[in-house]
């Protein structure tokens, strides 16, 4: 399956995985329930088996603002507050449909990672820093139609399975101004496919 987060494809995750099948507990999150909301301490780590996350911040109108995701198969925490600093997360975590995770306590996977694997714990936060930081970059040299073609490119099926406004917001854009840019992508669409 293709991967929304790049840096899932270069980390070895299997360890990790392995430890939250065995000793993990089935949870079933309705759509928006939230594994951990703005402000509070985000207490689990989980493996998505069914359904997807949205990883929201409310921006200062109090509007949430999407800024990432986690899809069947992908873990889901926050790594950087809950994982690496035991800080309260500025993001909530909810259920974008009906979704099943197993999961297990931050503090527990973290003392077995630590101890299996030291070097597992630099290895994640340096990939995930390169992802944030080549996100960063692209809301500043590219346009949002770049960014929207980019998106489909390593997700084909991000349109099926999200809904217009969270992949908007992902993109820092209206939703009106993805309306324009789908419209412009699938007018170029049908040209190529008449000019051949």
């Amino acid at each position: 399956m293709a991967r929304l987060n790049d840096f899932l494809k270069k980390i070895d995750m299997s360890e990790l995985n392995d430890y939250v099948e065995a000793h993990g507990t089935s949870f079933i999150y309705t759509k928006g329930d939230s594994i951990v909301q703005q402000g509070q301490r985000c207490l689990y780590i989980g493996v998505v088996k069914s359904g997807y996350f949205k990883y929201v911040a409310l921006n200062s109108k109090g509007h949430e603002v999407v800024t990432g995701f986690s899809f069947e198969g992908d873990v889901v925490t926050d790594y950087v507050c809950a994982f690496l600093f035991n800080q309260p997360s500025p993001t909530s975590i909810i259920a974008g449909c009906d979704a099943e995770v197993v999961r297990v306590s931050v503090s527990e996977v973290r003392r077995y990672i630590c101890e299996r694997n030291p070097g597992f714990v630099a290895d994640a936060s340096s990939n995930l820093l390169l992802e944030a930081y080549r996100r960063y970059l692209d809301m500043l040299v590219k346009t949002p139609a770049e960014r929207y073609r980019e998106l489909v490119k390593r997700y084909p099926k991000v349109t099926q399975s999200l809904p217009i406004q969270e992949i908007a917001s992902y993109l820092g854009i209206s939703r009106r101004q993805l309306h324009r840019i789908r419209e412009a992508e699938s007018a170029a669409d049908a040209s190529e496919c008449e000019d051949n």
